[in-house]
């Protein structure tokens, strides 16, 4: 009997144990955002570090896949905030974490994706630094590297302003 006590203590300690390092890991706003670099579909190399440099103001981080189908419904409006906020201090990067680059290359061009798009083949780096655990995920950071604004999946037009909101904000300096 002390046991099955025993056992079933231990498994409610690693259980609290595993929840709370799940609860401080978390990449929520506020948090400081994680480094890192990835090679791009162009052949160069995109740092999150280098990126937040002035002129840059805010960096719009979204890890998506183009076989994930709200991926592919929010690449559009990500496309159009691009063009809105061109020459305004935002850098928007799309990590994707397909397994190959060429159907990102080809959706890239198809989608007019006019922004940088780095390659985390299975979303090894990006993936497991910024804990993602669905896609698209969306990540606002500003000028300092911390996260203004995550979310995961994509809702439509409802999202679309909300990141576009967030964006404003934060070139207004608030």
């Amino acid at each position: 009997m002390k046991i099955k006590h025993l056992t079933l203590a231990a498994g409610m300690l690693a259980a609290a144990v595993l929840i709370a390092s799940i609860a401080t890991a978390d990449l929520s706003p506020g948090a400081k955002a994680p480094n890192f670099t990835l090679p791009t579909l162009n052949g160069k190399t995109f740092s999150l570090q280098n990126a937040l440099k002035p002129p840059t103001k805010v960096v719009v981080l979204d890890i998506w896949a183009t076989w994930c189908p709200p991926c592919r419904a929010e690449v559009p409006y990500l496309v159009n905030l691009n063009k809105k906020f061109a020459g305004k201090g935002v850098q928007f990067v799309g990590v994707a974490i397909d397994s190959e680059k060429s159907p990102v290359s080809s959706f890239a061009k198809d989608k007019g994706i006019g922004y940088t798009v780095a390659l985390d083949p299975n979303a090894k780096t990006v993936g497991n630094l910024y804990q993602v655990r669905g896609i698209p995920a969306t990540y606002i950071i500003d000028r300092k590297g911390v996260i203004r604004y995550a979310h995961s999946g994509f809702s439509g037009q409802s999202e679309a302003a909300e990141i576009d909101k967030e964006i404003q904000t934060l070139l207004a300096g608030k």
